[in-house]
């Protein structure tokens, strides 16, 4: 699942300006010319007893250690931690400072962590970030840029460095969607987005978000979460898959299997697409709940975008009730691409 495009590592004393998409599924983070995405996911390390370094080069910089100890991140958690001892962050937790905003540090200092692989020596690299959260958990954004901004120790299994993050903007998620068709990836304004009312959908994991701008204004009564999500089906499909073959799937299995339709048993393929259809019922239910709720039948919005990693999930429903609405290419880098260029539109501002 982790994809890394990666065009040159900054140089020590550098400044890089990142989009930072830290997804209950999914973190992404996307700069000028380098991509990284990785599922949001951590458990503490354990011994690997064979060809861990081959092990560890098909998982670069997954491995990061700070002061609660060695962790490992991403895919190689998931290939290599039992279910048990997996960490995810899903909706607010008891205490949003101490637990979610930790998680959500690690994940982003893993992310750079990726972005700058190679530089060591604990040199440092001076960092704008723009990120968001669901709307309806935007009242956490200061203790947010609170745990985010200051210098940080990086170290990872492919780099030593220290981040200075300088400045943290956080939007409602779906903006991101927004900026990302609005603005370009200069930060100008995009003239060839001429829509006046402009609504997204955001489909993750853990939630479903709505934002709608009116003009360059938020509209807050027409924006909004749900927890329900991409999980309602993967729990859905996996519950399923124990039932028929008598233990737990690893994540991925369950994935592919929500992806494809397929289950293969024994080395043999096994149609399961009746069962995704079901188990994708509740999401997209929710999915036009919400966006009936916010928008009505949508005779006032002019466009819709549907956005994250479960997007195309959703979209046949979404089109044939609101026919003004469009799947964004590379739906789920959408907000990250949007963090990236409204970064860039602040600073353009001076």
């Amino acid at each position: 699942m982790t994809k890394r495009k990666i065009a040159q590592n900054s140089l020590p004393g550098s400044s890089i300006t990142v989009g930072l998409d830290i997804g209950y599924g999914v973190t992404k983070a996307v700069t000028t010319d380098q991509i990284v995405t990785f599922p949001s996911v951590m458990g503490h390390a354990r011994e690997i007893k064979f060809a861990q370094d081959d092990i560890a080069e098909r998982h670069p910089g997954d491995q990061i250690t700070d002061d609660e100890g060695a962790w490992f991140v991403g895919d190689l958690a998931l290939s290599q931690l039992p279910p048990g001892e997996m960490l995810r962050l899903r909706g607010r937790t008891a205490n949003e400072v101490t637990m979610g905003n930790a998680f959500r540090l690690r994940l982003a200092k893993v992310a750079i962590g990726k972005l700058v692989a190679g530089m060591w020596n604990r040199d440092i690299v001076h960092i704008r970030l723009a990120s968001g959260l669901p709307v309806d958990h935007m009242r956490d954004a200061a203790e947010l840029k609170a745990s985010l901004v200051g210098q940080h120790i990086i170290k990872t299994d492919t780099a030593e460095l220290v981040a200075n993050i300088s400045e943290v903007m956080v939007m409602p998620q779906g903006y991101g969607s927004i900026y990302a068709m609005s603005l370009t990836e200069s930060g100008e304004i995009n003239r060839q987005h001429t829509y006046r009312r402009t609504g997204v959908c955001d489909v993750g994991t853990y939630t479903v978000d709505l934002a709608l701008d009116d003009e360059g204004e938020y509209v807050d009564a027409e924006s909004g979460s749900v927890e329900s999500g991409v999980y309602t089906a993967q729990e859905r499909i996996a519950a399923v898959l124990e039932r028929d073959y008598r233990q737990k799937m690893p994540f991925k299995i369950v994935e592919e299997v929500l992806r494809t339709g397929v289950f293969r048993a024994n080395g043999q393929p096994v149609d399961y697409s009746g069962i995704v259809e079901e188990a994708l019922a509740p999401l997209r239910s929710a999915t036009l709940s919400l966006m009936g709720e916010k928008w009505h039948g949508g005779a006032t919005v002019d466009v819709i975008y549907l956005s994250g990693g479960g997007a195309e999930l959703v979209y046949d429903e979404v089109k044939a009730a609101y026919s003004q609405a469009q799947l964004l290419p590379e739906a789920q880098l959408a907000n990250a691409r949007g963090y990236l260029n409204y970064a860039r539109f602040v600073s353009r501002q001076g």
